[in-house]
């Protein structure tokens, strides 16, 4: 029996090896450990053989984004929003691109389209907020910058809230905790609250 788990844990951590030894695993590394260049490069391989590959589109337009290379960010982020008119990811991006240009009007847009998309209400206050410093006076530079940084921030928050949901054990037993909100139990017995 030993001989067996043993055996079932060595294919489960080779399974898990080899996933991350994919193109697409290598350029999503290289992407959430802040090596842009060669997540950009990776994204672009994957595209020569599938160039409709929604994930590597939008892998590649965040590459080039947080490269600040917006043009190219914002082809590729639009082929992907084309394909998935309901993508946040893309939508997002596409507004802090054109946002970062200093392309007011279409960051309008594309913000306005990702409120509609119904995203975590936290997002969607911080996007409700960005829209009305983007409706008003001319925004420097810095200011674009921050305002893009900061809706990056809330996107990654929403996204580490929504998997530790999916991690936790055994279904989430929600309750309201009064001085934050909403909380649940995660599989290691933290307080995760939003």
């Amino acid at each position: 029996m030993r001989q067996r788990h043993a055996t079932l844990v060595t294919l489960l951590a080779a399974a898990l090896l080899a996933g991350c030894a994919t193109p697409y695993g290598r350029a999503r590394t290289a992407l959430a450990e802040e090596r842009y260049e060669e997540a950009a490069s990776g994204f672009e391989e994957i595209l020569t053989r599938h160039p409709d590959r929604l994930d590597a589109l939008i892998g590649l337009g965040k590459a080039r984004y947080k490269l600040g290379t917006f043009d190219d960010a914002i082809t590729a982020l639009t082929r992907a929003a084309a394909r998935a008119p309901k993508s946040e990811t893309a939508h997002l991006y596409l507004g802090l691109s054109h946002l970062r240009k200093g392309e007011d009007g279409p960051a309008e847009e594309h913000l306005k389209t990702l409120l509609a998309l119904g995203p975590h209400r936290r997002l969607a206050a911080q996007t409700s907020r960005a829209l009305e410093l983007v409706r008003g006076d001319h925004l420097s530079k810095e200011m674009r910058a921050f305002i893009a940084a900061s809706l990056e921030d809330e996107t990654e928050w929403a996204r580490e809230v929504r998997r530790a949901a999916e991690y936790a054990y055994p279904p989430p037993p929600f309750y309201w905790y009064r001085p934050f909100g909403p909380c649940f139990t995660t599989r290691s017995g933290h307080l995760v609250c939003y």
